[in-house]
């Protein structure tokens, strides 16, 4: 007999002696309060790891993706607690606990069997967050749909996109990965001017245009960039201004270089041409 088996024999017997009740009903009261006191102690328990995993080993080391690696420790951690809980208050209960252990591995093999798809999304989520594929709070752009991941575990993943729709993906099913917060991103505004255009002036305007897009756009990392002529389309000398922004600006970044490249064009009289084909007419034989 163990130390508490000891103490709370003594305990049982205190506690008959003193209100005057029989064996049996005091060892139930005292198994009764032993068990609270193990709910209290778990509570804490699961609350003390959350913190230590969370915030003294995981975030120090590896931030959002360490973020996302701790809670599924201290979610795994507080299951595994909560049910050793179980079993210690039901064996306190005198319910023997052998039958359920050996009937919880029958039932998690039979499981295995038939959920190897669940046990793939399980093995993939575990390898997208050691390899640092992606973590919540990133942009990512997954089968076409791209968007902000706002929940992950080890089985699915949510993603959110701009227009709220939200993807909810199995991690077995995630191919391939886009990923645009890894590193700084580029916003790309290409535009025409008309065949009519006088090219040079447009190459002696446009460094003071990007200069000042620079200046007025806080996204902006590094000077922009005017590329020049890039191609000869069908109604247009097309041309293309490059800025280097913040990771996730580059798309606000190109609405507002678009919105003052317009302006900045008219102001100086370049014209920007719209669609348009030019027909000509066979002279007919008389």
């Amino acid at each position: 007999m163990d130390f508490i088996e000891i103490w709370k024999a003594a305990l049982s017997n205190e506690l008959a002696t003193r209100i005057n009740i029989n064996d049996v009903f005091a060892t139930f009261l005292v198994t009764v309060a032993f068990i609270i006191v193990y709910v209290f102690l778990t509570l804490w328990l699961t609350k003390a790891i959350r913190w230590i995993v969370i915030r003294k080993f995981l975030r120090k080391k590896m931030t959002a993706r360490g973020d996302t690696l701790a809670r599924m420790t201290a979610g795994a951690i507080n299951t595994i607690l909560w049910f050793a809980l179980l079993m210690v208050a039901l064996e306190d209960l005198g319910i023997n606990i052998t039958p359920i252990l050996a009937s919880a591995g029958i039932l998690g093999l039979a499981v295995g069997f038939g959920a190897q798809n669940l046990v793939r999304d399980c093995v993939a989520g575990f390898f997208i967050i050691m390899h640092d594929a992606f973590h919540v709070g990133d942009t990512v752009e997954i089968g076409g749909f791209r968007g902000t991941v706002k929940s992950m575990n080890l089985r699915v993943t949510h993603i959110r996109n701009f227009m709220g729709a939200e993807l909810i993906i199995n991690n077995g099913s995630v191919s391939q990965i886009t990923n645009w917060s890894r590193n700084n991103n580029l916003a790309v505004v290409d535009f025409g001017v008309d065949y009519a255009t006088n090219l040079s002036k447009v190459a002696a305007i446009m460094p003071d245009f990007v200069a000042k897009l620079s200046a007025e756009i806080e996204e902006i990392l590094e000077p922009a960039t005017f590329l020049g002529v890039t191609s000869l389309a069908d109604s247009s000398i097309n041309m293309r201004i490059i800025a280097p922004t913040k990771i996730g600006s580059q798309w606000g970044v190109e609405r507002k270089i678009r919105h003052a490249l317009v302006e900045f064009l008219n102001e100086n009289n370049v014209s920007i041409p719209f669609p348009q084909v030019v027909v000509h007419q066979a002279k007919s034989k008389t």
